[in-house]
């Protein structure tokens, strides 16, 4: 009984694997094999989202920006 669970359980993981997978292809992605890359990758562009964030909160105040702190955004720093 115990070996049908282990084996439903590794075709279910191999699935998804291959599902992930064809998404990539289909999408013309490139397949990550390594997932320590895609989790690098993945932290940079959480950094570039953040950056990006701070420079339009910048933009934001200097367009709000009427001679007082009114309406002004706090940027971090």
């Amino acid at each position: 009984m115990t070996e049908i669970l282990i084996v439903s359980g590794l075709n279910i993981v191999c699935f998804l694997i291959g599902a992930i997978v064809g998404q990539r292809v289909l999408e013309r992605k490139p397949v990550i094999v390594n997932p320590i890359q895609e989790i690098k990758n993945h932290q940079e562009q959480i950094e570039i989202s953040k950056e990006e964030q701070r420079f339009q909160d910048i933009a934001d105040n200097i367009d709000a920006y009427d001679g007082t702190s009114f309406g002004q955004k706090r940027i971090g720093g």
